[in-house]
């Protein structure tokens, strides 16, 4: 490994010294992404070319997604939902080569960028800022991606491992874009990820870890009492309230949470949220007459369990599924017949890396050099595009990004101060792995 100090200084001269050239370049890459998709990959493919990167494009089909457990239900109910796209992937050296690097972030955005960037087409420089629609999720990370693989190249600092760099599909769960690149090219040894992080701390956060979580639809059907008189408050004969008997089964899940959490322990993530299994139902509504003086017929419950990576998502599943079947065995009047669990579309398993492996042995200096200050890791994320490469690689992956806010308004913006370290901080980050 080079001397950090040296480089470091080198590396941050370049990339002050052409701040008004990264600044630009970030303007236009979000200019070009309110075009869409295909126009922001256009131009994407174009800058690697020019930055001597042999560039290849993928689209995922969507029988490829049965190997991975998230979007099922939406792969299999509402398909055309899946909002398809080109990932480009550029490559320097031989992708087949032991110990390559990959650096990638996600190109798609939230639909509704595109809507008020109708409104608002030009992006605006304000107090320190640059600020439009998707400017930090992610149109930040794969410009500062670009640019600092273009420091690299006009220092000299080439890898002499293999390097990719992926402008991919993120929304949705990666499943078209990541996921994919994992099923298509060698293993790389290490990973950096470039988002910025959504606390809102920037290069003083490191993100390693990546929970899993586990989407459930109970779906319960009451029973009227027996009785012609539609005033159902006071009769009891038979019936089942379609509500009473879901608030069972929920309060029989939280047990579990509860009792789960004490086998399942993590504890920097105690120590950072509070627990280390969370279970979350933010939606229950009925069906059926709507009398206020009839028991409900049907209720349908919506929730998530969040896992740490001391849990596996089968074992997740499974008691998750016990859990419920408990709960229909002792209430007196649900039946097996009358509950019905399904599984929805945000699974994924839980990963971390190691927090001494040389990768984020490297980021921590890297990001001290950056900041002024050792970097904290983050614990709390779920469902991270940094998962793939852990768990379909065996690589190790951190995701890091400027300080940004006002995620999916109109109003997100990128600090450019922090841009610009970004910049340098991935381009040393290359460096210092070679």
């Amino acid at each position: 490994m080079p001397p950090l100090a040296k480089d470091w200084s080198t590396i941050r001269n370049e990339v002050d010294e052409r701040e008004a050239h990264h600044l630009d370049r970030l303007e236009e890459g979000l200019v070009r992404s309110y075009a869409g998709l295909a126009h922001f990959q256009d131009w994407v493919r174009e800058w690697m070319r020019d930055l001597d990167l042999r560039t290849e494009e993928f689209r995922m089909e969507l029988d490829e997604l049965e190997s991975q457990p998230a979007c099922r239900r939406m792969l299999e109910h509402q398909p055309s939902a899946l909002l398809h796209g080109t990932n480009v992937v550029g490559i320097q050296g031989d992708p087949n080569a032991e110990k390559g690097l990959l650096l990638y972030a996600h190109a798609d955005k939230f639909p509704r960028t595109y809507v008020w960037a109708r409104e608002r087409p030009a992006p605006e420089r304000r107090d320190g800022r640059i600020v439009g629609p998707g400017v930090a999720d992610d149109v930040a990370g794969v410009v500062a991606m670009l640019g600092a693989v273009e420091t690299c190249r006009r220092l000299g600092l080439q890898p002499r491992r293999p390097l990719l760099c992926g402008s991919l599909l993120g929304k949705q769960l990666s499943v078209l874009g990541t996921f994919g690149m994992m099923k298509r090219y060698p293993r790389m040894a290490d990973a950096i990820y470039v988002h910025p992080p959504e606390s809102g701390d920037g290069l003083h956060e490191i993100h390693h870890t990546s929970n899993g979580a586990l989407e459930f639809h109970i779906e319960v059907e009451g029973r009227a009492p027996e009785t012609k008189d539609p005033f159902h408050v006071i009769y009891d004969r038979g019936s089942v309230n379609a509500v009473d008997a879901a608030m069972f089964i929920v309060q029989a899940l939280h047990d579990w949470a509860a009792e789960a959490a004490r086998r399942y322990r993590y504890p920097p993530l105690e120590e950072e949220t509070g627990r280390s299994i969370g279970l979350l139902v933010p939606r229950m509504h009925s069906e059926g007459s709507d009398d206020v003086l009839q028991v409900a017929m049907r209720c349908v419950v919506n929730g998530v369990v969040c896992f740490p990576p001391t849990g596996r998502l089968d074992s997740i599943r499974g008691e998750v599924r016990d859990a419920v079947e408990r709960a229909v065995a002792v209430h007196p009047r649900i039946s097996a017949q009358s509950v019905t669990l399904r599984w929805g579309d945000n699974i994924g398993e839980a990963c971390a890396t190691d927090e001494d492996s040389p990768l984020v042995q490297a980021a921590q200096r890297v990001l001290e050099h950056a900041t002024g200050r050792p970097p904290r890791f983050t614990y709390a994320y779920a469902l991270s595009d940094i998962r793939y490469p852990l768990l379909y690689w065996g690589a190790q992956v951190i995701g890091i990004g400027p300080r940004a806010g006002a995620l999916a308004t109109r109003d997100e913006w990128v600090d450019c101060r922090e841009y610009l370290s970004t910049i340098t901080v991935v381009a040393a980050l290359v460096g210092a792995l070679r």
